[in-house]
């Protein structure tokens, strides 16, 4: 009898390590916080499964371009950096501790090195970002499995497209569902510069809104800065702080273009996670076989949202600290 206890005792510690081994293979469970769209199986057959598949998608595309942007920001305070010739330490660490020593260097830098009445020449034509609203009502519409013609778009800026809706602004073939170059009210199609406002379910218009704002088309900022000997205190040093506004700041002033679809596509998108994360024990379980690794993906996507917040957060807040600091903003 004890050898048969003994036995199935054995079996039990089995049976758990093998589960316990298998929950580190599962996002969110062991240990692992990584969204996997795919690592659920066919749970996308379904239409909540659809939704969430589409939403988890959108998650590591928004995380990806997030991180880069920020990877670009901090890039260009540490171009800007060695061209003032900073201390290699002063160019080490986050975001935000490097760009917060550049640009206050920046500063001291432009005080320092010019007469205080200098005035430097500055010629700048910002980048201008257009997104294409037609991606944001096509991923709607493949998400809701709807027809294409019945999302809503409308445009938080100027619509340069069609707009089925009242024109305010210059319209071309009248102010309804005619050619707009001004601000839609009603489903803008085409281009919208700014950012583009997705009627559609939480998950949906998350995904929508994420695809068209990392699709977004932008033209280069140009900017191009000089001044005259005369109001230079110190001439190599002021060379010095002119090339490294010419050199680093281009890249973030195109950055802070595409930021604002960005910014307005993570706020739909954490709070569609957070939707997500209050709702999943029960979404989680209407999967069954699969409710483990569902549950996994959706609190991997909960705890994606400080990262991918605070990333857009500080290039946002960095990228306009910098354009202000030369006078670009």
């Amino acid at each position: 009898m004890r050898a048969s206890s003994t036995f199935v005792t054995l079996l039990a510690a089995a049976a758990l390590a093998s589960s316990v081994a298998a929950c580190k293979n599962v996002p969110g469970i062991g240990g692992r916080s990584k969204v996997d769209p795919n690592s659920c199986g066919n749970y996308a057959v379904s239409d909540a499964g659809r939704k969430l598949k589409g939403f988890l998608e959108a998650t590591v595309t928004l995380e990806t371009e997030a991180a880069r942007v920020e990877a670009v920001v901090k890039e260009s305070c540490s171009i800007m950096g060695r061209e003032l010739q900073m201390p290699a330490g002063d160019l080490q660490g986050s975001t935000d501790a490097v760009c917060t020593k550049v640009i206050d260097y920046l500063k001291g830098s432009l005080q320092a090195n010019f007469k205080a009445d200098a005035k430097l020449d500055i010629k700048y034509t910002p980048a201008v970002c257009t997104v294409n609203a037609d991606v944001a009502a096509r991923a709607a519409a493949q998400c809701e499995a709807k027809a294409e013609a019945d999302v809503s778009v409308t445009c938080n800026g100027t619509c340069n497209g069609t707009c089925d809706g009242t024109c305010k602004g210059t319209a071309g073939t009248g102010g309804s569902s005619g050619n707009c170059n001004g601000v839609c009210e009603g489903r803008c199609s085409g281009g919208c510069d700014g950012s583009a406002d997705v009627n559609a379910s939480a998950q949906c218009k998350a995904e929508a809104e994420v695809k068209a704002s990392v699709d977004v088309q932008c033209t280069e900022p140009e900017l191009t800065v000089a001044a005259d000997a005369s109001v230079m205190v110190d001439t190599a040093r002021a060379e010095a702080t002119l090339n490294a506004i010419r050199t680093g700041m281009p890249k973030m002033l195109s950055v802070k273009a595409r930021l604002r679809p960005l910014e307005a596509a993570t706020k739909a998108w954490a709070q569609s996670a957070r939707e997500l994360g209050a709702a999943s024990g029960d979404l989680a379980q209407s999967f069954k076989d699969q409710a483990l690794c569902i549950s996994g993906q959706i609190s991997a996507a909960v705890s994606a949202i400080t990262k991918i917040e605070a990333s857009i957060s500080v290039s946002v807040s960095v990228s306009a600290s910098a354009s202000g600091s030369v006078g670009t903003n």
